[in-house]
């Protein structure tokens, strides 16, 4: 609205008003008008604004005089042109209106604003500056903007999605000027976008490629059928080859324009080039092979077959074909009588019966991961097929043609059946006259040892024993061939049956040690105290095997030693491996000759044969032997180090043979030292002192041995027996045994020799009390664990005598009284059918012998078994009276085995006494065995006054038969 003027009034009154306004009244209308009056100064800056810019802009309007130029706002903009034209106005002095700008620091409200003004002059002429109105357009800009701002959001973002794709991508007009590229169209051009707009194929293209590009378009535009090829080029930066699309799109009214999209395809037919010649490839490798090779599908559609698997199905070649199926090849196989014995007899059964649903079946064999099997066709012909099912669906099948392996096959069997049958014959032939040389063998031997026996001169004594030596070295050969003719006849039958393993193995060492003696070698025995005590199985040629290897072991080595080693795996299934081994410090066997050992007729080397005798037999008769019992042989050796033979086997775990009871002493726990020189022995013995529960140490000479006991001595910690080899150097057994003498504090301690087998005490110039006992080398485990506890009990019988004759009177507990009153509840024991008086569960043998040799002496019937579980099934099939129950077993231990037998006697009238039994001897122990349902508690070491006193508490009816010594009255 511009300021008032005379023509203004004038028009006002026109219009009715009648009477001009009054200063007031103008002010009035100024301050409430929606739109502002403003006014300028020559310099085009603000001179006056009225109230209504500030009320619209929110802006002072006091700070804007002189300052701000016509264009209120430090802020504003406008369009350019419309800025330019203003500008050129305001010089000319010229009026303007409607000039719309933007002011950046009005309120929102009032962010655009149209203004209109007109030139002042003075009197004179001189140019004054401007006056005019202005107003808020700013809800009337915002309205036209909106769509035009979303319009332009819209394309920008298209552009931006246009150039993010990595095709070129190209829009042209009717005139086929280029109005739209992509910055990969751009890039393929090698121009920047606005350079390339406005543009035809021609600015970028020779005249015959653009004119082809021009008439491809024309078409697009006046058919609007779309347009696509593939071309080649050749220029730079270019793929060589690509796939250009285009299309007709039409514009708001309806005025057309070609799109198009160029795809660079040049990788894609790299790689369709390389498939083909990958292909071709193929094809070369598979027509070489020797076999028969056909491929199909996942969906088991036909790829591809080599002439070789043509050629070897004549009646199937034909669906071998593109468009065939595997089930078309599987149809004509039926047809042709193929494959009437596929390996799975329920689709052999359908055959004839059905023959679709045999072809549905046999089909999905073809789907199994990996198959091999082989297959006679009608013809005659065998192949073998490889059939495999890939990751990705393949099927690929190769049948190689076995027709003249079969054959060949064949032909061996026969063979040799026609020579085991031979074999056999001969082996027979072998064993036969061996038992009949044998049996006069025996009468000359038998007569030449009589010979020897009687008064001969000195040539006829050595005539004699020529005969003799010679006579059994003849039955040694014959024993061999006899052995081995049976073996190779099949005429060998395990004898098996219970038999103690450490017994069979020292029964070896005992035959051979007279042989390790007149060489001086030290023949050592090591039984892992780990494996079982017993199993079942043939121990007389466990025996055989390991005399062969010891004797071998024993001929070939002239100084140091044979170790004999037993160890295995732990039990499974009732079943326990065994490794049997021979070590020797001998020659040793050369490494190429180590696979020719176990050969018949077979030895090292010519010289060996000639030095030591021998069949060549042994070896071979033991690899049989252990082929026999289902085990495995082999051999390790360095040569002039030494070898070692071992063996494996599996048997069946037995309940161990009953032992010897020896006298009724808890020695466990017992100090034992051990003094050897040989660090396998001094090994072994310790290994052995600590499985039996003893306390030991070793020492490897007689000077370390007496420092030992000295110092144990001193530490009031005495040794309560000595296990000593006789022969070590420096100082030998007796040596020591004499030093121990001469000092009072060692003097009384029992001493166990280990000798040689010709030393006696007599031949050595040694008798002493000391020496509890002289035990041969080897020795066996349960005479040297029996002649350490004897020992030990000799040596401590006195010092129990006078704990015994000074034992304060008993003070019973009230446990036992209780017991007492209540013993008429527990029933007779002697009611269980077949029931024994005391079942013990202990694991330690040391122990299981003082348990047997005290229980013994009572009369009860007892019986002892080693573990927890062994213990509560004994329980449910003995029903004992008493059960002296040990707290730590393996597999099971006292205390689970109670909780199980409690659990058993869950509504039953009677209930076992159970007596817990432990070394721990820690607080604590005595509770957890009630917990756990024992009735009472036994601490070790066990003297026979204790346990035979908690008998005597438990079931006392039973101690009638028991000495009197050992009663008491309840």
């Amino acid at each position: 609205m511009r300021p008032s003027t005379d023509d203004d009034t004038k028009k006002l009154q026109g219009a009715g008003l009648g009477r001009e306004l009054s200063g007031t009244e103008l002010s009035e209308l100024v301050r409430s008008a929606a739109d502002w009056l403003w006014e300028s100064d020559a310099n085009h800056r603000l001179s006056w604004v009225s109230p209504g810019f500030g009320q619209a802009s929110g802006l002072d309007n006091s700070r804007l005089i002189g300052k701000a130029r016509v264009i209120p706002g430090r802020g504003a903009q406008s369009e350019a042109g419309d800025l330019e034209e203003h500008e050129r106005l305001l010089a000319a002095h010229e009026p303007f209106h409607d000039i719309v700008h933007e002011i950046a620091e009005a309120n929102p409200a009032c962010r655009w604003i149209s203004i209109s003004g007109s030139p002042r002059f003075s009197d004179d002429g001189v140019f004054l500056g401007y006056r005019g109105t202005g107003r808020n357009i700013t809800p009337l800009m915002r309205m036209l903007r909106r769509p035009l701002a979303a319009a332009l959001e819209r394309a920008t973002l298209a552009e931006a999605m246009l150039d993010e794709l990595p095709n070129p991508v190209f829009a042209k007009d009717s005139d086929l000027r280029l109005v739209l590229v992509n910055r990969a169209c751009a890039g393929m051009l090698g121009v920047r976008a606005e350079h390339v707009l406005g543009k035809t194929a021609a600015d970028f293209s020779p005249a015959p490629l653009a004119a082809r590009f021009e008439e491809s378009d024309r078409q697009v535009l006046e058919t609007g059928v779309d347009y696509e090829t593939e071309e080649d080029f050749e220029q730079p930066g270019i793929g060589r080859h690509r796939v250009v699309r285009k299309h007709r799109v039409e514009a708001d009214g309806g005025r057309g324009y070609v799109v198009g999209t160029i795809f660079d395809i040049t990788g894609l037919k790299q790689r369709e080039q390389a498939a083909d010649d990958a292909r071709k490839h193929l094809v070369d490798v598979l027509e070489s092979l020797p076999a028969g090779v056909v491929i199909y599908d996942r969906d088991d559609g036909y790829v591809l077959a080599n002439r070789k698997m043509q050629a070897s199905l004549p009646d199937l070649v034909h669906t071998m074909k593109p468009g065939c199926s595997l089930r078309d090849t599987i149809e004509a196989a039926h047809q042709s009588g193929y494959f009437r014995e596929s390996g799975f007899p329920e689709i052999d059964a359908l055959y004839d019966r059905d023959p679709e649903a045999w072809v549905d079946a046999y089909l999905q064999t073809y789907h199994i991961k990996h198959r091999v099997f082989e297959r006679r066709i009608p013809d005659g012909r065998w192949f073998k097929a490889i059939d495999t099912r890939t990751e990705e669906g393949l099927f690929v099948g190769v049948r190689v043609d076995i027709t003249e392996l079969k054959e060949r096959e064949r032909e061996l069997r026969a063979a040799r059946e026609t020579a085991v049958l031979a074999d056999r014959a001969k082996s027979e032939f072998l064993a036969n006259m061996s038992h009949e040389i044998r049996t006069p063998m025996n009468g000359v031997l038998g007569m030449a040892e009589l010979l020897t026996k009687t008064e001969l001169t000195a040539k006829q004594k050595t005539f004699a024993d020529i005969i003799l030596k010679s006579g059994n070295a003849l039955l040694t050969i014959i024993n061999d061939i006899l052995d081995f003719s049976k073996i190779d006849a099949g005429h060998i039958v395990l004898d098996e049956a219970p038999f103690h393993l450490a017994e069979a193995i020292e029964d070896v060492a005992t035959l051979m040690s007279s042989r390790a003696k007149e060489k001086d070698l030290e023949l050592i025995v090591r039984v892992d105290p780990g494996i079982a005590h017993a199993v079942v199985g043939d121990a007389g040629r466990i025996r055989q095997i390991l005399t062969n290897l010891v004797g071998n072991a024993v001929k070939f080595t002239e100084k140091g030693h044979v170790l004999v080693n037993v160890g295995g795996a732990g039990i499974e299934d009732g079943r326990q491996t065994l490794q049997f081994s021979v070590t020797d410090t001998g020659i040793g066997i050369p490494k190429g000759k180590l696979d020719q050992v176990f050969d018949k007729f077979s030895q090292v080397d010519a010289s060996s044969t000639r030095r030591h005798e021998g069949t060549g037999l042994g070896l071979a008769i033991t690899s049989r032997l252990v082929e026999l019992m289902g085990g495995r042989i082999g051999v390790d050796s360095v040569e002039g180090r030494g070898s070692t033979f071992w063996f494996t086997a599996t048997f069946p775990v037995a309940e161990a043979p009953e032992r010897q009871p020896i006298a009724p002493r808890d020695v466990s726990g017992a100090r034992v030292l051990v003094v050897d020189d040989n660090a396998t022995n001094r090994m072994i013995l310790s290994e052995q002192m600590a499985h039996w529960g003893f306390d030991a140490c070793a020492a490897r000479d007689v000077p370390e041995g007496l420092k030992v006991l000295r110092a144990a001595a001193d530490l009031n910690l005495p040794v309560d027996c000595l296990v000593v080899d006789y022969q070590m150097p420096i100082m030998n057994g007796i040596d020591m045994v004499q030093a121990m003498q001469r000092q009072p504090a060692l003097a009384g301690i029992p001493v166990v020799l280990l000798t040689s087998v010709d030393q006696s005490l007599a031949s050595l110039g040694a008798r002493s009390p000391a020496i509890a006992a002289q035990l041969i080398k080897p020795t066996r485990s349960a005479a040297l664990l029996e002649a350490i506890v004897a020992a030990i009990q000799g040596h401590r019988a006195d010092d129990e005598a006078d704990a015994e004759a000074s034992e304060p009177p008993e003070v019973r507990s009230a446990e036992q009284e209780q017991s007492q009153a209540h013993e008429a509840d527990r029933g007779d024991p002697e009611a269980a059918e077949g029931g024994i008086d005391i079942l013990v569960a202990e694991d330690n043998e040391v122990n299981q012998l003082v348990f047997r040799q005290i229980l013994a002496e009572t009369g009860l019937r007892f019986e002892i078994v080693d573990n927890g579980r062994r213990a509560v099934a004994a329980y449910s099939r003995l029903q004992p009276a008493m059960i002296l129950m040990d707290v730590s077993m393996p597999e099971m231990n006292g205390l689970e085995a109670t909780k199980e037998i409690r659990r058993a006697e869950d509504g039953q009238a009677r209930r076992v006494p159970v007596i817990g039994v432990t070394a721990h001897a820690l607080k604590g122990d005595r509770e957890r065995c009630l917990e756990a349902g024992m009735d009472d508690y036994l601490s070790k070491p066990i003297s026979p006054r204790a346990l035979l006193d908690k008998i005597n508490l438990w079931i006392g009816p039973k101690v009638a038969g028991m000495p009197k010594s050992s009663r008491r009255t309840l």
